[in-house]
């Protein structure tokens, strides 16, 4: 399988994970919105996967849980703000990956 296949794949798994990991566990907030766990996920996509498909991983993933749970409205922005979080991950790990090792740098990433 080439590479290329391999991190369209990958990006499609993190993408479903990030689904599902958002729907299962929600906590209901004041402002009609809710805490999950899919955000361990999309950070966890920012890590592994490259910038843009880290973004789409992040993005597609919560915007199809917002639509499946009812918030379609909701939608486009948790796209962008999601692919966004990843990117900061994704970026804020290259960056202090340098200077403190793996482990503090995935933290404060």
């Amino acid at each position: 399988m080439s590479t290329k296949i391999r991190k369209i794949v990958f990006t499609a798994l993190m993408a479903s994970l990030i689904c599902v990991a958002t729907m299962i566990i929600k906590i209901p907030t004041p402002l009609h919105g809710y805490i999950n766990l899919g955000d361990c996920v999309v950070l966890t996509a920012g890590w592994l996967l490259s910038p843009a498909y880290a973004f789409l991983a992040a993005g597609l993933g919560s915007a199809f849980a917002d639509v499946f749970s009812g918030y379609a409205t909701y939608a486009p922005a948790t796209f962008v703000i999601k692919g966004l979080m990843a990117l900061i991950a994704f970026y804020g790990f290259k960056l202090l990956h340098k200077k403190m090792g793996n482990l503090p740098s995935r933290i404060i990433s």
